[in-house]
């Protein structure tokens, strides 16, 4: 991360430098459109600062970051388009007078649009990363509740009762992982079920595993039927 940053703040310096190397070391005309178009350019250099940041430095992990690219892309966009119009105003300089107006208008509306798009963008980044979260919330239970199926597979010294939970860890593990609270009731029944197979699997209980299986069985069954209805109604 310290690279990177180091990185950044070199190309950064970079472009400042050969910027303001070039401006001055041509001979434009020293007028109010030629500071018009420095002060834009320079407030979009200064811009990318907190674009950057914003963009890859906010938030945690490999996604938050990824998400990011969308916005530093409108920044750089945005900074590219201003850079180019600055020096084409700036050029113009030296063939004609050109009215401020005209370099104005264009320099607030390509900055509007560069704020409206990283406003949007990184409202949507911040949805996607909140739904992602959510998502991971969601699928928790039905994780855990199928990590302990496949855990009491190898611990069953029963054929018949290691067949019927091999049978049970395949059918959590192909039904659908999203809980809701609509599902909590018949998901907390499912998970104390299992809690008492896997004990008398440890007791090696081969009746009350089987009879225990078997209850597991139509919990589950029950809790996928209500959440295809909860899909359906959703639709």
């Amino acid at each position: 991360m310290k690279k990177n940053t180091a990185r950044w703040w070199a190309i950064w310096a970079v472009v400042l430098v050969v910027y303001n190397v070039i401006v001055f070391a041509v001979p434009f005309p020293k007028n109010t459109v030629f500071f018009l178009s420095w002060t834009f350019t320079m407030l979009a250099i200064a811009a990318q600062w907190y674009i950057v940041r914003t963009a890859f430095y906010r938030g945690e992990g490999v996604k938050s970051k990824f998400y990011g690219f969308p916005i530093a892309k409108i920044g750089v966009m945005y900074l590219a388009a201003q850079l180019a119009a600055g020096l084409v105003f700036m050029a113009l300089g030296l063939a004609a007078a050109v009215p401020v107006w005209i370099p104005l208008i264009l320099y607030v509306v390509l900055l509007g649009a560069a704020a409206v798009g990283l406003i949007s963008t990184e409202a949507t980044r911040d949805e996607i990363a909140r739904q992602d979260t959510k998502l991971k919330k969601d699928v928790s239970c039905m994780r855990t509740l199928q990590s302990k199926a496949m855990a009491m597979v190898p611990l069953a010294k029963d054929a018949s009762v290691r067949a019927a939970l091999e049978k049970f860890a395949e059918d959590i593990r192909f039904s659908d992982p999203v809980s809701s609270a609509a599902l909590e009731a018949a998901e907390s029944d499912l998970s104390a079920c299992i809690d008492d197979l896997q004990q008398a699997v440890l007791d090696n209980d081969q009746e009350a595993a089987l009879s225990l299986e078997k209850r597991a069985e139509m919990l589950l069954a029950e809790r996928n039927r209500l959440c295809k209805l909860e899909k359906r109604a959703a639709h």
